[in-house]
């Protein structure tokens, strides 16, 4: 695996900026790449609390599975998965914060904890928690380049050498997203966008990732909650046993 693959559990940052930005009249078209940019990255926030209920449908070569999967996110603290199967029984969970990576898998009775640096070892890429938390948070950051723009169809199109983006004219949100690594390719999608208080999130998110060990992931959530303190249990059983 290479760093593709770092965007997948970035999965999901334009966090609200303790600065102050410089006001923006959005009712005026941006002038450059550089000023849409900026305004998708000050118009767009961060919830301190974050609770996701849904879907995630994944297909990989000639499997196609459905699970239930339920994240809580602690805004710069912690992130909390569970994936069960469609009955509800917990297939794992995990836990991740800045410092740390836990992992509990169901199914054998087995779990791990490493330092928050095996992530980037798993991936043979630098990740951190922040990465993770733009992904979930569905504000993924741009990637640096010279970018060509223009607007089509109340879209906002910016495309370089290495990545390739579609900007709602509207709601000044990531629409699509294709990123080039060597040989590799991965594609997002974000679409079905509600808005709650100042809070602007998508409904569905699409994942295709065309490489050696490509697949598609599809997660819609069915609930959505912003700014509710949430409880992140994560308790090891006694009779589970660690592995590397």
């Amino acid at each position: 695996m290479n760093k593709l693959f770092s965007y997948l559990f970035l999965i999901l940052i334009l966090s609200s900026c303790s600065t102050k930005l410089r006001e923006i009249d959005y009712a005026k078209a941006p002038k450059n790449a550089k000023d849409l940019i900026s305004r998708v990255n000050s118009k767009n926030k961060t919830p301190d609390w974050l609770s996701l209920k849904g879907k995630v449908n994944l297909i990989k070569e000639e499997r196609d599975v459905t699970l239930n999967i339920n994240i809580k996110l602690r805004k710069d603290s912690a992130i909390w998965a569970s994936v069960s199967a469609p009955f509800g029984i917990e297939l794992f969970r995990t836990m991740v914060t800045k410092d740390s990576v836990c992992y509990i898998n169901r199914t054998n009775k087995t779990y791990f904890k490493k330092p928050i640096s095996h992530i980037s070892t798993f991936l043979k890429a630098d990740i951190s928690f922040q990465q993770v938390q733009e992904m979930i948070t569905a504000n993924p950051n741009f990637l640096k380049g010279s970018y060509k723009f223009q607007l089509v169809d109340n879209a906002f199109e910016l495309n370089a050498k290495k990545a390739s983006y579609k900007v709602s004219a509207d709601l000044y949100r990531i629409l699509t997203a294709n990123i080039l690594d060597g040989d590799n390719e991965l594609i997002y999608e974000f679409s079905g966008f509600t808005a709650e208080s100042e809070f602007v999130f998508p409904k569905e998110f699409k994942l295709k990732v065309r490489s050696v060990e490509g697949f598609d992931a599809t997660l819609n959530y069915s609930k959505i909650v912003f700014n509710k303190k949430q409880k992140l249990h994560f308790k090891i059983p006694i009779s589970y046993v660690e592995v590397e």
